[in-house]
């Protein structure tokens, strides 16, 4: 039985291994500062910043709510005719995959297709959601190859004061193939013992 209960154990740390490392390392959904704020200027706390140009924090309690029930989010393109670069930054760990996760959606005012390009360290990709497109997610990996502080940001491409949203921004480290594996068998394990523990009851 201490075997058995030794093994339990081990399958059940690994779960909660695999868990430890899927948590997120930074994560915003722009719920926490005060909401409607054209050319946002974000807390220095946040980290964020907005530089040549714009951007809006709009949503709930505010006369831009496009998408209700999504709480407050960034629209890319501010209110001066010019979308600011809207960035962060992250500490990694050299040699980690880690994933950049976010909700993108269109202007929802017209029907233009905006163009976002996201840099996430050296890695970058553009996307183009359709004017009345909802928030839909959008992953990017990116590998350091030496520890240390690495950029993310959203840039819209051109500037008319209808840009795409973002929202719920967060980066997380990507577990390796064999955190996989443990948690495969660890969760086998447990199925296992409980049918046994059944059929022995049973019998």
């Amino acid at each position: 039985m201490k075997l058995k209960s030794a093994i339990i154990a081990a399958a059940v740390a690994s779960v909660f291994s695999v868990s430890a490392q899927a948590a997120p390392i930074f994560s915003d959904n722009f719920d926490s500062y005060t909401a409607d704020q054209l050319n946002w200027i974000p807390p220095a706390l946040s980290g964020w910043t907005v530089s040549n140009g714009t951007v809006d924090l709009i949503g709930i309690g505010g006369g831009f709510d496009l998408l209700p029930g999504n709480g407050s989010y960034v629209d890319l393109d501010g209110s001066t005719s010019s979308s600011g670069l809207f960035s962060n930054s992250v500490n990694l760990v050299g040699g980690t995959t880690y994933t950049l996760s976010f909700d993108l959606a269109g202007n929802n005012r017209n029907s233009v297709t905006e163009t976002v390009n996201v840099n996430f360290g050296s890695t970058a990709a553009s996307y183009s959601p359709l004017g009345n497109d909802p928030f839909v997610n959008h992953t990017l990996n990116f590998t350091p190859g030496i520890s240390g502080s690495y950029s993310l940001s959203y840039q819209n491409v051109g500037g008319d004061n209808l840009g795409a949203l973002l929202d719920n921004v967060s980066v997380s480290a990507v577990p390796e193939p064999q955190t996989y594996a443990m948690l495969l068998a660890g969760l086998g394990l447990m199925g296992f013992m409980a049918r046994r523990r059944k059929q022995q009851q049973a019998a």
